[in-house]
């Protein structure tokens, strides 16, 4: 799996498939956060602190509808 792949899971993924992924360099837990104000996605590793941003997406990921 790599990032292009965590991005599609985010988008597209159910919510068992956003629940189950993890950092592709390091298989630590991810903090998601999507700011609906700028449309702008930020992926971060908790373990090896790797940063993935994604600006202007063009639709609300999945994970950010998923109400717990």
């Amino acid at each position: 799996m790599n990032w292009d792949d965590i991005e599609e899971i985010l988008f597209d993924g159910t919510p068992e498939q956003i629940d189950a992924i993890t950092c592709p360099e390091c298989d630590g837990k991810l903090r998601i956060s999507y700011f609906s104000n700028t449309k702008n996605l930020e992926i971060c590793c908790k373990n090896c602190h790797t940063v993935v941003r994604s600006h202007g997406v063009e639709y609300v990921p999945n994970f950010a509808s998923v109400t717990v």
